[in-house]
């Protein structure tokens, strides 16, 4: 699973931007479809069928796991 007690990347000052390390979404998702041994490149289905991936071109940060 995901190590916890982790930092992962930087913010400003403020804490409203990234400076370091930005995760976007496909691969945040990626990362829990990975950890959850799911896999990332099979097309699936949405209920109105529209198909997708689990990950969208995302890669899991395995350096969290």
């Amino acid at each position: 699973g995901i190590k916890g007690g982790q930092v992962w990347g930087k913010t400003d000052k403020e804490g409203r931007e990234v400076i370091e390390q930005k995760v976007e979404i496909p691969d945040f998702n990626a990362t829990i479809a990975f950890t959850l041994g799911l896999p990332l490149d099979e097309i699936v289905y949405s209920p109105t069928r529209r198909p997708f991936t689990l990950s969208d071109k995302g890669q899991p940060i395995t350096q969290l796991i």
